[in-house]
């Protein structure tokens, strides 16, 4: 199965159990994979056959943005599913990273499959 992939997609969000985290937006760095059968696009050179990147990345940023959330795995499971039903994704992947959070790591974060490939 082919693969349709965005990679480092920074999104400042409203996330975290702490008082102060719910006050502040912080940045989320995403990456997603996600399985289309890219062949009917190739072919026809038509969008209309495309996973349209530029709007799963619209869609992300706007789930995100509009919701708030304490856990990343709240977050993240969510979004799969969102994902999952609007573009009719069989499979995908999704990392999400929170940076700046651990003071001895760069970033914090989970990766998550969901679907069949």
């Amino acid at each position: 199965m082919d693969k349709v992939f965005i990679n480092g997609l920074k999104v400042d969000a409203v996330i975290g159990v702490f008082e102060w985290e719910k006050q502040v937006h912080q940045p989320l760095l995403f990456d997603l994979e996600m399985a289309w059968d890219i062949r009917q696009a190739a072919a026809t050179d038509d969008l209309a056959f495309a996973l349209n990147y530029a709007a799963v990345t619209e869609f992300v940023e706007n789930f995100v943005q509009q919701q708030q959330f304490e856990l990343l795995e709240s977050l993240i499971e969510r979004l799969a599913s969102a994902l999952q039903q609007e573009f009719a994704i069989r499979w995908l992947a999704i990392r999400v990273e929170k940076p700046a959070v651990v003071p001895q790591a760069r970033a914090v974060g989970l990766r998550i499959e969901r679907g069949e490939c």
